[in-house]
């Protein structure tokens, strides 16, 4: 072998060590990856394995693995002696002096013109210092095995491998959870699957659409297989909050029936029965009354006497809702400046109070607003009436029983989301009960399907317990409830008990330092108003300290 050759073979060895040693970087990293992976799985899977063999074996097998593996890749793309003679000529300026004499066949370096470049490449060969242009150094390349070294010391030392007891007795636990999660799931899906079909058959889309979207989520619920019963609580609760916050934008029902139970005192004439009706809150009953006086209207059905009647009857209950309506407008006004005023005063606490009702009233308001609407339509008939218009008369009427049909509609979709709603804390009772499973019992449902206590009850209906036979029935006043009202206690007046003798004495005035207190507490009181939680949040927090009672 000559110097050229010498060279070459010098600079091949190099650059494969570089490609070694790169190589290796990178398979000792995900070597080490894998190692520390295989020594942590058995604190998470019950393995009857020894755990020091275990632990030498996956790392001496991984890194006995990345120096066959850098190896292998090193040798199969290791450069050919033309390629590597290429690039010494090209680190040491030689202009292809070396790659070009490697090139020459026997006959060709015996011409004069190849002995004279191979005695050229040779002498420049014998000056070449290889180990100057191809240095093997380390890179920073070398500090990524180097990284997962004390992540695989901590999961070697540190981690202990799961018993076999610990993992069977917490498997069966979190199991029995799993399918008693399952259960109810499955129960309230089906409950909900019949709500759905009444809502579709009451024409109800948006209730339809509701109950459709948490028929899905129970049934992510029922099909997984490891939701714990903190997760599947939460998830309830979530579909909680939906249900309330689309029954906060309808109102309530009871609500709905006391903003239209201002029918009274009208004169007698053919409306009678829709004020009574709108009264007692059965919309679906008035619209199909208005509905035939509308028809009577449009094919003169109707006298003289009773058009008359019925349009100073449209005249007292379009005025009888549009007062509600402004009384209903004017409350909110007088309810937000005492608020305003308590909280400038540092009554957190009364401020608090009063803003809960405001949010109350203003729950209503999409009821005021059907109620305004449905006295435009009254105010039209009306005037259509006294105009003598029959047909627009009847067409505002019409509108009129629109409106009372969506009301009806909307008084459905409460009572279907307030039983909804009674069923979604009935299933959450059943969740956390643990003396049926979830199976239902008396004591996460109550002591019978509807009724609350114990006993036999007395008499036909009546009686604390369980009582059969029908209640006696007896139409009473809806329209009022009592309530508390506190008394304006104010300070007293000063009473002079005697006179004191002796001269004046000049001393510290409190009177200054009173008011300077008292102020001072009103501006703490006002940083520190309290608010009230909602209902979904209380209900997380109730969750979260029975919780720790229990000592989970």
């Amino acid at each position: 072998m000559n110097r050229i050759e010498t060279r070459v073979a010098s600079a091949r060895r190099r650059l494969m060590a570089g490609t070694f040693g790169r190589a290796l970087c990178y398979s000792l990293f995900t070597a080490l990856i894998i190692a520390t992976i295989a020594l942590a799985a058995p604190a998470v899977w019950v393995m009857d394995i020894d755990a020091a063999n275990w632990a030498y074996s996956w790392i001496g097998g991984t890194v006995l693995a990345a120096v066959i593996g850098a190896a292998a890749y090193t040798f199969a793309t290791a450069p050919s002696q033309e390629s590597v003679a290429a690039e010494v000529d090209h680190r040491f300026g030689l202009r292809e002096r070396l790659s070009s004499s490697l090139s020459l066949d026997k006959d060709e370096q015996d011409t004069d013109f190849g002995a004279a470049l191979m005695a050229d490449a040779e002498k420049r060969a014998e000056q070449l210092e290889v180990a100057d242009r191809f240095a093997l150094k380390p890179s920073k390349l070398s500090w990524l095995p180097l990284s997962l070294v004390p992540i695989l010391a901590i999961v070697f030392f540190l981690v202990d491998p799961i018993s076999q007891s610990v993992a069977s007795s917490t498997s069966k636990t979190d199991q029995a959870e799993v399918d008693q999660v399952k259960k109810v799931a499955s129960q309230l899906k089906k409950r909900i699957q019949q709500q759905k079909r009444n809502a579709d058959a009451k024409g109800l889309k948006e209730a339809k659409e509701l109950f459709e979207k948490m028929e899905a989520d129970l049934n992510k619920i029922a099909s997984q297989k490891n939701m714990s019963r903190k997760e599947a609580m939460i998830a309830m609760n979530d579909l909680k909050k939906e249900l309330e916050e689309r029954r906060s934008q309808l109102g309530s029902s009871e609500s709905m029936r006391k903003a239209m139970s201002q029918m009274k005192g009208l004169e007698s004439g053919p409306g009678d029965k829709v004020a009574k009706s709108i009264e007692k809150g059965e919309f679906g009953k008035a619209k199909d009354i208005v509905k035939n006086l509308a028809n009577k209207m449009r094919d003169g059905k109707l006298s003289k006497k009773e058009k008359e009647q019925l349009k100073k009857q449209v005249d007292q209950m379009k005025k009888q809702m549009q007062a509600a309506v402004k009384k209903h407008e004017q409350q909110k006004q007088d309810l937000q400046k005492k608020i305003e005023q308590a909280r400038n005063e540092g009554r957190g606490a009364d401020a608090a109070k009063m803003q809960q009702q405001l949010n109350q009233m203003q729950q209503r308001d999409g009821q005021m607003q059907q109620m305004q609407k449905m006295a435009d339509a009254m105010n039209q008939a009306q005037q259509a009436m006294k105009n003598g218009k029959s047909a627009e008369a009847a067409d505002a009427l019409e509108q009129m029983a629109d409106q009372l049909g969506e009301m009806q509609q909307e008084m459905s979709e409460l009572e279907d989301l307030q039983s909804t709603l009674d069923e979604l804390s009935q299933s959450k009772n059943q969740m956390r009960c643990k003396n049926c499973g979830g199976a239902g019992c008396q004591q996460c449902q109550g002591n019978g399907q509807f009724g609350m206590g114990n006993g036999e009850g007395q008499g036909n209906g009546l009686g604390r317990g369980n009582g059969s036979g029908d209640r006696p029935e007896e139409e009473g006043d809806t329209n009022t409830y009592e309530t508390q009202v506190r008394g304006n206690v104010k300070k007293g007046k000063a009473i002079i008990a005697g006179f004191a003798d002796g001269p004046n004495k000049k001393g510290v005035s409190r009177e200054e330092l009173k008011a300077l207190v008292e102020g001072a507490m009103a501006e703490d009181a006002k940083a520190l108003d309290n608010e009230n939680l909602p209902r979904t949040e209380q209900e997380h927090a109730t969750d979260y300290f029975n919780q720790l009672r229990e000592g989970r």
